[in-house]
């Protein structure tokens, strides 16, 4: 981990330890009172303490001599301020080499944008009049899901599911009863992407692992390795029919139950069991049918983005604006090292 990694992850721990970061309001408290007209200070000021815009800036005009660090001016442009070299008049814009650097668009409308994304908005629901605003939150949007796919890939790594008595549910869509109560659609049976997912019913919501799987059911001897993979010793599997001879003597496992033989012990035969598993799945296969006219990779970072929100989404604003600072300090290693202090106002 270098600097500005090790710098950003401290400041994710003075974060955690400040109730703000807890606010399930945290854009409305803290972020929306610095948007309206005449705050454009006092929201670039907010931007720098967090990380999300440099606090300061060097010259970049390798012809200019001069060591001292460019001045913070107000100016004619849509963020209301840039830097200024004195020296040689160079300008560099206030989100130069930030996540903002790309979006042609206000800080605030950037802000907001993100935090539509945060509470799972349709776009059309956030981007506004107008087809370039419109195109400017899709690019917002796509650029959360890369960060939010990066985290998990890079710092959250494997997920690890259940543990000693934990129960934990074992899927593939479709295919398995997770199809059962599919809501029609255009596709009906003729889903092409298969999914691998693996529910852990210890975590309020249940945490989902889900994986897109290649090719047609020949490929169900790697099913048993992802699940050796991701589930710990001592959980007690639940799955369907397909999966059951499958999994039924893996090593370290406390113990294998198909959906069948769990249906079978429902007194008076009222189906709770099903309709319990079609409750946990619900979110899962809402998210499977909608990959299902994605490319592979749009459809692998859906899956990633379902993942985040089960993780993030009680805190999503706050949480996806600390990774934001953490990517943009690993992508952009030459900028100045990221505040360790999260501010509480």
């Amino acid at each position: 981990m270098d600097t500005d990694e090790f710098i950003a992850a401290d400041s994710f721990v003075s974060m955690a330890k400040d109730t703000t970061f807890n606010d399930p309001n945290f854009f409305e408290t803290t972020v929306e009172p610095l948007l309206v007209a005449g705050r454009e200070g006092d929201l670039c000021e907010w931007l720098k303490k967090i990380g999300l815009i440099a606090k300061e800036q060097k010259c970049p005009n390798n012809e200019c001599l001069t060591t001292d660090k460019m001045q913070w001016h107000r100016a004619r442009v849509v963020d209301k301020y840039n830097w200024v070299c004195l020296e040689c008049k160079k300008k560099v814009p206030a989100r130069h080499a930030s996540f903002f650097s790309d979006f042609k668009c206000e800080l605030g409308y950037a802000l907001k944008v993100i935090d539509g994304w945060c509470r799972n908005l349709p776009l059309s629901d956030v981007g506004g009049e107008g087809r370039t605003k419109a195109n400017v939150a899709k690019r917002i949007y796509n650029g959360c899901v890369q960060v939010a796919e990066w985290y998990l890939k890079t710092k959250v790594g494997e997920f690890k599911l259940g543990g000693t008595d934990i129960v934990v549910i074992v899927d593939v869509f479709p295919g398995g009863n997770m199809s059962l109560n599919t809501p029609t659609t255009s596709h009906n049976n003729n889903f092409s992407k298969r999914v691998l997912c693996i529910a852990d019913t210890a975590h309020v919501p249940v945490r989902v692992w889900a994986h897109l799987l290649e090719g047609s059911n020949k490929e169900n001897y790697k099913i048993v390795e992802m699940v050796k993979s991701h589930v710990m010793p001592g959980s007690t599997i639940v799955t369907n029919e397909m999966l059951y001879p499958l999994l039924r003597n893996l090593p370290g496992i406390g113990e294998v139950i198909s959906t069948e033989a769990l249906i079978n012990l429902d007194i008076n035969h009222d189906q709770k069991s099903l309709k319990n598993l079609e409750t946990i799945w619900a979110t899962t296969v809402d998210a499977c049918i909608q990959l299902q006219d994605m490319s592979t990779t749009h459809a692998e970072q859906h899956l990633c983005e379902l993942q985040w929100r089960q993780m993030y989404g009680f805190i999503a604003f706050p949480s996806i604006i600390q990774q934001i600072v953490e990517y943009t300090a690993h992508h952009n290693p030459l900028r100045t090292p990221l505040p360790s202090i999260w501010p509480s106002n």
